[in-house]
Protein backbone atom coordinates (compact mmCIF):
# COMPACT_ATOMS: atom_id res chain seq x y z
CA UNK A 1 0.00 0.00 0.00
CA UNK A 2 1.42 3.36 -0.94
CA UNK A 3 1.94 5.75 1.91
CA UNK A 4 1.99 9.49 2.38
CA UNK A 5 3.35 11.55 5.22
CA UNK A 6 1.50 13.60 7.80
CA UNK A 7 3.11 15.93 10.29
CA UNK A 8 0.48 15.10 12.90
CA UNK A 9 1.39 11.43 13.31
CA UNK A 10 4.65 9.73 14.05
CA UNK A 11 4.11 7.25 11.24
CA UNK A 12 3.31 7.56 7.52
CA UNK A 13 -0.42 7.29 6.90
CA UNK A 14 -1.89 4.67 4.60
CA UNK A 15 -3.76 6.20 1.68
CA UNK A 16 -7.19 5.04 2.88
CA UNK A 17 -6.64 6.72 6.25
CA UNK A 18 -4.57 9.75 5.29
CA UNK A 19 -7.50 12.13 5.50
CA UNK A 20 -8.73 10.80 8.81
CA UNK A 21 -6.86 13.18 11.07
CA UNK A 22 -9.15 13.83 14.03
CA UNK A 23 -10.95 17.06 14.68
CA UNK A 24 -12.78 17.93 17.85
CA UNK A 25 -15.14 20.06 15.81
CA UNK A 26 -16.17 17.53 13.21
CA UNK A 27 -19.69 16.23 13.49
CA UNK A 28 -20.27 12.51 13.24
CA UNK A 29 -23.89 13.38 12.60
CA UNK A 30 -25.07 13.40 9.04
CA UNK A 31 -26.86 16.43 7.73
CA UNK A 32 -29.11 16.95 4.78
CA UNK A 33 -27.48 17.33 1.40
CA UNK A 34 -30.19 19.10 -0.57
CA UNK A 35 -31.52 22.15 1.19
CA UNK A 36 -34.14 22.68 -1.50
CA UNK A 37 -35.78 19.55 -0.16
CA UNK A 38 -36.47 21.26 3.15
CA UNK A 39 -38.88 23.89 1.89
CA UNK A 40 -41.90 24.36 4.12
CA UNK A 41 -44.90 22.24 3.40
CA UNK A 42 -48.31 23.76 4.05
CA UNK A 43 -51.24 21.45 4.63
CA UNK A 44 -54.90 22.00 5.31
CA UNK A 45 -55.43 23.73 8.63
CA UNK A 46 -59.09 22.88 9.12
CA UNK A 47 -58.57 19.68 11.07
CA UNK A 48 -59.81 19.74 14.67
CA UNK A 49 -58.19 17.32 17.10
CA UNK A 50 -60.97 15.62 19.02
CA UNK A 51 -58.81 13.69 21.45
CA UNK A 52 -57.21 16.66 23.23
CA UNK A 53 -57.78 16.44 26.98
CA UNK A 54 -59.52 19.40 28.56
CA UNK A 55 -59.40 21.21 31.86
CA UNK A 56 -62.75 22.03 33.52
CA UNK A 57 -62.36 25.66 32.56
CA UNK A 58 -61.59 24.78 28.98
CA UNK A 59 -64.59 22.47 28.80
CA UNK A 60 -66.87 25.28 29.90
CA UNK A 61 -65.83 27.47 26.99
CA UNK A 62 -65.57 24.56 24.54
CA UNK A 63 -61.79 24.96 24.16
CA UNK A 64 -58.93 22.49 24.59
CA UNK A 65 -55.25 22.35 25.30
CA UNK A 66 -52.27 20.15 24.50
CA UNK A 67 -51.53 16.67 25.74
CA UNK A 68 -48.52 17.38 27.92
CA UNK A 69 -50.58 17.07 31.11
CA UNK A 70 -51.83 13.52 31.65
CA UNK A 71 -54.57 14.24 34.16
CA UNK A 72 -57.36 16.78 34.32
CA UNK A 73 -56.07 19.92 36.01
CA UNK A 74 -58.33 21.83 38.43
CA UNK A 75 -59.44 25.21 37.11
CA UNK A 76 -57.60 27.14 39.81
CA UNK A 77 -54.32 25.31 39.16
CA UNK A 78 -54.72 25.69 35.40
CA UNK A 79 -55.16 29.44 35.69
CA UNK A 80 -52.29 29.66 38.16
CA UNK A 81 -49.96 27.83 35.75
CA UNK A 82 -51.03 30.10 32.93
CA UNK A 83 -50.33 33.32 34.84
CA UNK A 84 -47.02 32.03 36.23
CA UNK A 85 -45.73 31.02 32.80
CA UNK A 86 -46.78 34.28 31.20
CA UNK A 87 -45.38 36.42 34.03
CA UNK A 88 -42.08 34.57 34.03
CA UNK A 89 -41.76 34.91 30.27
CA UNK A 90 -42.54 38.64 30.28
CA UNK A 91 -40.03 39.17 33.07
CA UNK A 92 -37.21 37.11 31.55
CA UNK A 93 -37.84 37.37 27.82
CA UNK A 94 -34.63 39.34 27.16
CA UNK A 95 -32.40 36.72 28.76
CA UNK A 96 -34.35 33.91 27.06
CA UNK A 97 -33.98 35.68 23.73
CA UNK A 98 -30.23 36.13 24.25
CA UNK A 99 -29.84 32.46 25.16
CA UNK A 100 -31.58 31.09 22.07
CA UNK A 101 -30.05 33.73 19.80
CA UNK A 102 -26.51 32.88 20.90
CA UNK A 103 -27.26 29.17 20.43
CA UNK A 104 -28.63 29.80 16.94
CA UNK A 105 -32.00 28.35 17.96
CA UNK A 106 -34.06 31.17 16.51
CA UNK A 107 -34.03 33.06 13.23
CA UNK A 108 -31.90 36.20 13.29
CA UNK A 109 -34.69 38.29 11.76
CA UNK A 110 -36.74 37.97 14.98
CA UNK A 111 -36.09 40.98 17.21
CA UNK A 112 -36.55 40.96 21.01
CA UNK A 113 -39.74 43.00 20.63
CA UNK A 114 -41.24 40.56 18.12
CA UNK A 115 -40.04 37.66 20.29
CA UNK A 116 -41.91 39.09 23.28
CA UNK A 117 -45.12 39.72 21.34
CA UNK A 118 -45.22 36.27 19.74
CA UNK A 119 -44.37 34.66 23.07
CA UNK A 120 -47.24 36.43 24.84
CA UNK A 121 -49.74 35.39 22.19
CA UNK A 122 -48.41 31.85 22.20
CA UNK A 123 -48.84 31.47 25.96
CA UNK A 124 -52.38 32.87 25.71
CA UNK A 125 -53.33 30.44 22.96
CA UNK A 126 -51.61 27.47 24.59
CA UNK A 127 -53.79 27.79 27.70
CA UNK A 128 -57.03 28.84 26.04
CA UNK A 129 -57.45 27.17 22.64
CA UNK A 130 -56.97 23.99 20.67
CA UNK A 131 -53.56 23.47 19.02
CA UNK A 132 -54.55 23.93 15.37
CA UNK A 133 -53.20 25.72 12.34
CA UNK A 134 -56.08 28.19 12.56
CA UNK A 135 -55.03 29.15 16.08
CA UNK A 136 -51.56 30.03 14.79
CA UNK A 137 -52.99 32.85 12.69
CA UNK A 138 -53.66 34.97 15.77
CA UNK A 139 -50.07 34.42 16.92
CA UNK A 140 -47.99 34.84 13.76
CA UNK A 141 -48.98 34.87 10.11
CA UNK A 142 -45.52 34.04 8.88
CA UNK A 143 -43.54 30.82 8.93
CA UNK A 144 -44.91 28.31 11.51
CA UNK A 145 -41.30 27.49 12.37
CA UNK A 146 -41.07 30.82 14.20
CA UNK A 147 -43.85 29.85 16.60
CA UNK A 148 -42.25 26.46 17.11
CA UNK A 149 -38.88 28.07 17.86
CA UNK A 150 -40.35 30.42 20.45
CA UNK A 151 -42.34 27.61 22.05
CA UNK A 152 -39.12 25.65 22.36
CA UNK A 153 -37.35 28.71 23.80
CA UNK A 154 -40.02 29.04 26.50
CA UNK A 155 -39.62 25.36 27.32
CA UNK A 156 -35.82 25.67 27.54
CA UNK A 157 -36.25 28.48 30.06
CA UNK A 158 -38.48 26.28 32.24
CA UNK A 159 -38.48 22.58 31.24
CA UNK A 160 -40.80 21.70 34.12
CA UNK A 161 -43.64 23.44 32.25
CA UNK A 162 -44.09 21.83 28.85
CA UNK A 163 -47.61 22.96 27.96
CA UNK A 164 -46.53 25.81 25.67
CA UNK A 165 -43.97 23.81 23.68
CA UNK A 166 -46.36 20.85 23.36
CA UNK A 167 -49.11 23.14 22.09
CA UNK A 168 -46.71 24.77 19.62
CA UNK A 169 -45.56 21.37 18.35
CA UNK A 170 -49.09 20.08 17.72
CA UNK A 171 -50.31 23.35 16.18
CA UNK A 172 -47.36 23.75 13.83
CA UNK A 173 -47.65 20.08 12.87
CA UNK A 174 -51.29 20.77 11.99
CA UNK A 175 -50.03 23.63 9.81
CA UNK A 176 -47.72 21.24 7.97
CA UNK A 177 -44.37 22.31 9.45
CA UNK A 178 -42.15 19.30 8.54
CA UNK A 179 -40.06 19.25 11.70
CA UNK A 180 -43.10 19.37 13.98
CA UNK A 181 -44.88 16.70 11.93
CA UNK A 182 -41.88 14.39 12.22
CA UNK A 183 -41.56 15.13 15.92
CA UNK A 184 -45.24 14.43 16.52
CA UNK A 185 -45.03 11.09 14.71
CA UNK A 186 -41.90 10.22 16.68
CA UNK A 187 -43.79 10.81 19.94
CA UNK A 188 -46.68 8.66 18.71
CA UNK A 189 -44.29 5.81 17.94
CA UNK A 190 -42.54 6.20 21.29
CA UNK A 191 -45.88 6.02 23.10
CA UNK A 192 -47.44 3.10 21.21
CA UNK A 193 -44.56 1.37 19.42
CA UNK A 194 -45.33 -0.86 16.44
CA UNK A 195 -49.01 -0.90 17.43
CA UNK A 196 -49.41 2.80 16.73
CA UNK A 197 -52.32 3.22 14.28
CA UNK A 198 -51.86 5.15 11.07
CA UNK A 199 -52.54 8.78 11.95
CA UNK A 200 -53.08 11.91 9.92
CA UNK A 201 -49.59 13.04 10.88
CA UNK A 202 -48.10 9.74 9.65
CA UNK A 203 -49.81 10.15 6.30
CA UNK A 204 -48.45 13.70 6.06
CA UNK A 205 -44.92 12.48 6.86
CA UNK A 206 -45.23 9.74 4.24
CA UNK A 207 -46.32 12.33 1.68
CA UNK A 208 -43.36 14.54 2.56
CA UNK A 209 -41.02 11.58 2.25
CA UNK A 210 -42.20 10.28 -1.11
CA UNK A 211 -43.39 13.43 -2.85
CA UNK A 212 -41.03 16.07 -1.46
CA UNK A 213 -38.12 13.82 -0.49
CA UNK A 214 -37.77 15.77 2.73
CA UNK A 215 -34.78 14.14 4.50
CA UNK A 216 -36.34 14.41 7.96
CA UNK A 217 -39.55 12.78 6.75
CA UNK A 218 -37.53 10.09 4.98
CA UNK A 219 -35.79 9.28 8.26
CA UNK A 220 -39.03 9.04 10.25
CA UNK A 221 -40.94 7.08 7.62
CA UNK A 222 -38.04 4.67 7.14
CA UNK A 223 -38.11 4.02 10.89
CA UNK A 224 -41.86 3.35 10.73
CA UNK A 225 -41.45 0.99 7.78
CA UNK A 226 -38.74 -0.90 9.63
CA UNK A 227 -40.87 -1.20 12.78
CA UNK A 228 -43.79 -2.49 10.72
CA UNK A 229 -41.63 -5.20 9.17
CA UNK A 230 -41.42 -3.62 5.71
CA UNK A 231 -37.69 -4.21 5.58
CA UNK A 232 -37.05 -3.72 1.87
CA UNK A 233 -38.95 -0.43 1.84
CA UNK A 234 -36.94 0.73 4.87
CA UNK A 235 -33.67 -0.29 3.22
CA UNK A 236 -34.52 1.63 0.06
CA UNK A 237 -35.32 4.75 2.08
CA UNK A 238 -32.18 4.52 4.20
CA UNK A 239 -30.01 4.00 1.11
CA UNK A 240 -31.55 7.04 -0.53
CA UNK A 241 -31.06 9.06 2.65
CA UNK A 242 -27.46 7.90 2.94
CA UNK A 243 -26.83 9.17 -0.60
CA UNK A 244 -28.32 12.56 0.32
CA UNK A 245 -26.31 12.97 3.51
CA UNK A 246 -22.72 14.12 3.86
CA UNK A 247 -20.21 14.80 6.66
CA UNK A 248 -19.65 18.34 7.89
CA UNK A 249 -17.42 20.19 10.32
CA UNK A 250 -20.42 22.25 11.39
CA UNK A 251 -23.13 20.89 13.60
CA UNK A 252 -26.41 21.00 11.65
CA UNK A 253 -29.11 23.35 12.85
CA UNK A 254 -31.96 21.88 14.85
CA UNK A 255 -34.34 21.76 11.89
CA UNK A 256 -31.71 20.37 9.47
CA UNK A 257 -30.53 17.52 11.70
CA UNK A 258 -31.88 14.26 10.28
CA UNK A 259 -30.95 12.40 13.47
CA UNK A 260 -33.20 14.73 15.48
CA UNK A 261 -30.42 15.42 17.99
CA UNK A 262 -29.72 11.74 18.53
CA UNK A 263 -33.26 10.33 18.50
CA UNK A 264 -32.28 8.42 15.36
CA UNK A 265 -28.98 6.90 14.30
CA UNK A 266 -27.14 8.09 11.21
CA UNK A 267 -28.32 6.32 8.01
CA UNK A 268 -25.03 4.48 7.47
CA UNK A 269 -25.19 3.04 10.98
CA UNK A 270 -28.81 1.91 10.60
CA UNK A 271 -27.94 0.26 7.28
CA UNK A 272 -25.02 -1.54 8.94
CA UNK A 273 -27.34 -2.82 11.68
CA UNK A 274 -29.98 -3.97 9.19
CA UNK A 275 -27.45 -5.72 6.98
CA UNK A 276 -26.00 -7.52 9.98
CA UNK A 277 -29.48 -8.60 11.08
CA UNK A 278 -30.02 -10.04 7.60
CA UNK A 279 -26.55 -11.68 7.72
CA UNK A 280 -25.45 -9.57 4.76
CA UNK A 281 -22.10 -9.02 6.40
CA UNK A 282 -20.15 -7.74 3.40
CA UNK A 283 -22.65 -4.92 2.91
CA UNK A 284 -22.60 -4.23 6.66
CA UNK A 285 -18.81 -3.98 6.56
CA UNK A 286 -19.05 -1.56 3.64
CA UNK A 287 -21.37 0.69 5.66
CA UNK A 288 -18.96 0.54 8.59
CA UNK A 289 -16.23 1.64 6.21
CA UNK A 290 -18.39 4.62 5.23
CA UNK A 291 -18.83 5.54 8.90
CA UNK A 292 -15.11 5.23 9.54
CA UNK A 293 -13.54 6.82 6.47
CA UNK A 294 -16.19 9.38 5.54
CA UNK A 295 -17.70 10.38 8.88
CA UNK A 296 -14.70 9.62 11.15
CA UNK A 297 -17.05 8.11 13.67
CA UNK A 298 -14.80 6.83 16.51
CA UNK A 299 -16.72 3.60 17.13
CA UNK A 300 -16.90 2.91 13.40
CA UNK A 301 -13.15 3.48 13.17
CA UNK A 302 -12.58 0.92 15.93
CA UNK A 303 -14.87 -1.60 14.21
CA UNK A 304 -13.33 -0.98 10.80
CA UNK A 305 -9.85 -1.31 12.28
CA UNK A 306 -10.83 -4.75 13.55
CA UNK A 307 -12.05 -5.70 10.06
CA UNK A 308 -8.74 -4.60 8.58
CA UNK A 309 -6.86 -6.63 11.20
CA UNK A 310 -8.75 -9.72 10.08
CA UNK A 311 -7.29 -9.07 6.61
CA UNK A 312 -3.79 -8.67 8.11
CA UNK A 313 -3.84 -5.02 7.05
CA UNK A 314 -1.94 -3.78 10.09
CA UNK A 315 -1.21 -0.36 8.57
CA UNK A 316 -4.89 0.47 8.23
CA UNK A 317 -5.58 -1.05 11.65
CA UNK A 318 -3.01 1.15 13.32
CA UNK A 319 -4.00 4.35 11.56
CA UNK A 320 -7.76 3.93 12.07
CA UNK A 321 -7.21 3.13 15.73
CA UNK A 322 -4.91 6.13 16.07
CA UNK A 323 -7.53 8.48 14.66
CA UNK A 324 -10.22 7.09 16.96
CA UNK A 325 -7.88 7.26 19.96
CA UNK A 326 -6.80 10.84 19.26
CA UNK A 327 -10.45 11.88 19.13
CA UNK A 328 -10.79 10.79 22.77
CA UNK A 329 -12.20 7.29 22.36
CA UNK A 330 -11.16 5.34 25.45
CA UNK A 331 -11.58 1.88 23.96
CA UNK A 332 -9.42 2.83 20.97
CA UNK A 333 -6.68 4.03 23.34
CA UNK A 334 -6.88 0.73 25.22
CA UNK A 335 -6.70 -1.39 22.06
CA UNK A 336 -3.86 0.71 20.69
CA UNK A 337 -1.99 0.11 23.94
CA UNK A 338 -2.55 -3.63 23.49
CA UNK A 339 -1.28 -3.41 19.92
CA UNK A 340 2.00 -1.80 20.91
CA UNK A 341 2.41 -4.10 23.92
CA UNK A 342 2.02 -7.17 21.71
CA UNK A 343 4.64 -5.72 19.36
CA UNK A 344 6.99 -5.41 22.33
CA UNK A 345 6.38 -9.10 23.05
CA UNK A 346 7.00 -10.08 19.45
CA UNK A 347 3.45 -11.41 19.00
CA UNK A 348 2.49 -8.81 16.39
CA UNK A 349 4.89 -7.72 13.63
CA UNK A 350 6.16 -4.17 13.95
CA UNK A 351 6.21 -1.79 11.01
CA UNK A 352 9.88 -2.46 10.25
CA UNK A 353 9.26 -6.21 10.30
CA UNK A 354 6.31 -5.86 7.95
CA UNK A 355 8.42 -3.79 5.55
CA UNK A 356 11.12 -6.47 5.59
CA UNK A 357 8.57 -9.23 4.95
CA UNK A 358 6.76 -7.39 2.18
CA UNK A 359 9.82 -5.89 0.48
CA UNK A 360 12.95 -7.97 1.16
CA UNK A 361 15.05 -5.54 -0.87
CA UNK A 362 14.15 -2.82 1.60
CA UNK A 363 15.36 -4.76 4.61
CA UNK A 364 17.87 -1.99 5.30
CA UNK A 365 14.92 0.30 6.10
CA UNK A 366 13.74 -2.22 8.65
CA UNK A 367 17.13 -2.36 10.29
CA UNK A 368 17.20 1.45 10.37
CA UNK A 369 13.82 1.52 12.17
CA UNK A 370 15.00 -1.17 14.57
CA UNK A 371 17.86 1.05 15.71
CA UNK A 372 15.38 3.60 17.03
CA UNK A 373 12.58 1.36 18.29
CA UNK A 374 13.60 -1.39 20.63
CA UNK A 375 11.20 -3.70 22.49
CA UNK A 376 11.15 -1.40 25.52
CA UNK A 377 10.23 1.54 23.32
CA UNK A 378 7.14 -0.29 22.11
CA UNK A 379 6.27 -1.15 25.70
CA UNK A 380 6.68 2.50 26.70
CA UNK A 381 4.36 3.51 23.88
CA UNK A 382 1.81 0.96 25.14
CA UNK A 383 1.96 2.51 28.61
CA UNK A 384 1.35 5.96 27.14
CA UNK A 385 -1.82 4.78 25.42
CA UNK A 386 -3.00 2.94 28.53
CA UNK A 387 -2.59 6.23 30.37
CA UNK A 388 -4.76 7.93 27.75
CA UNK A 389 -7.36 5.17 28.03
CA UNK A 390 -7.44 5.55 31.80
CA UNK A 391 -7.77 9.32 31.48
CA UNK A 392 -10.84 8.74 29.29
CA UNK A 393 -12.39 6.45 31.89
CA UNK A 394 -11.65 3.09 30.27
CA UNK A 395 -11.43 0.51 33.06
CA UNK A 396 -9.56 -2.08 30.99
CA UNK A 397 -6.90 0.46 30.11
CA UNK A 398 -6.61 1.43 33.79
CA UNK A 399 -6.20 -2.22 34.78
CA UNK A 400 -3.43 -2.89 32.25
CA UNK A 401 -1.68 0.37 33.13
CA UNK A 402 -1.69 -0.52 36.83
CA UNK A 403 -0.16 -3.95 36.16
CA UNK A 404 2.65 -2.55 34.01
CA UNK A 405 3.35 0.26 36.46
CA UNK A 406 3.58 -2.25 39.32
CA UNK A 407 5.90 -4.35 37.20
CA UNK A 408 8.13 -1.28 36.87
CA UNK A 409 7.96 -0.63 40.62
CA UNK A 410 6.28 2.72 40.10
CA UNK A 411 5.09 4.30 43.39
CA UNK A 412 1.79 5.43 41.83
CA UNK A 413 0.80 1.94 40.68
CA UNK A 414 -1.54 1.39 43.64
CA UNK A 415 -3.25 4.75 43.14
CA UNK A 416 -3.83 3.92 39.49
CA UNK A 417 -5.16 0.48 40.42
CA UNK A 418 -7.52 2.09 42.95
CA UNK A 419 -9.22 4.03 40.15
CA UNK A 420 -11.12 0.82 39.44
CA UNK A 421 -13.10 1.41 42.63
CA UNK A 422 -15.27 3.81 40.64
CA UNK A 423 -16.62 0.82 38.69
CA UNK A 424 -17.99 -1.71 41.18
CA UNK A 425 -18.38 -4.31 38.45
CA UNK A 426 -14.68 -4.18 37.67
CA UNK A 427 -13.50 -3.74 41.24
CA UNK A 428 -15.27 -6.95 42.28
CA UNK A 429 -14.38 -8.96 39.18
CA UNK A 430 -12.71 -12.27 40.02
CA UNK A 431 -9.44 -11.37 38.28
CA UNK A 432 -9.31 -7.99 40.01
CA UNK A 433 -10.06 -9.64 43.36
CA UNK A 434 -7.07 -11.90 42.78
CA UNK A 435 -4.87 -8.90 42.05
CA UNK A 436 -6.16 -7.08 45.12
CA UNK A 437 -5.45 -10.03 47.41
CA UNK A 438 -1.80 -10.29 46.34
CA UNK A 439 -0.99 -6.71 45.38
CA UNK A 440 1.23 -6.11 48.42
CA UNK A 441 3.06 -9.43 48.05
CA UNK A 442 6.61 -8.55 46.85
CA UNK A 443 6.97 -12.01 45.31
CA UNK A 444 3.81 -11.66 43.22
CA UNK A 445 4.56 -10.79 39.60
CA UNK A 446 1.30 -10.13 37.74
CA UNK A 447 1.22 -10.38 33.98
CA UNK A 448 -1.18 -9.37 31.24
CA UNK A 449 -2.98 -12.52 30.04
CA UNK A 450 -4.09 -12.87 26.43
CA UNK A 451 -7.71 -12.12 27.39
CA UNK A 452 -6.58 -8.65 28.54
CA UNK A 453 -4.89 -7.87 25.24
CA UNK A 454 -7.77 -7.70 22.78
CA UNK A 455 -7.16 -6.04 19.46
Amino acid sequence: MSLQRSSQLGWPLCRSCALLLPSRTISATTIIADRSATRHYTASASHQRGFIRKSPAAKNVNKGYGRILNNTVPTEQWQKNYHEVKTRFEKNYKSIYSMVQSSDLIAGKITPKVFLEIGRRLVDQAYNSRPTADALKSIWKGDPATVHEIGRAIWLSGPWEGQVSAWARVATADAGFPWALCQEVTFQIQRMGIHAPTSREMEAVKKLAYEKEDPRALMVWADIARRWGRTEEALDLYRHLNDMAYPSNRRPSLYDDITFRGDYKAPWRILADMYNEAERHEEADEMMKVGALHYRDPQALVTYAYLRKEKDDWESYEQCMLVAAMSGHGEACYRLGNYYYLISKGEVPSRDQRIAQKHPKRAWIASWFARFFRKMDWRRRAINWYEMASAHGDSEGTRNLAVLMREDGHPEALDIFSRLRADSGWWNHKHILKLRSRWDDPNFKPTLPASWLEL
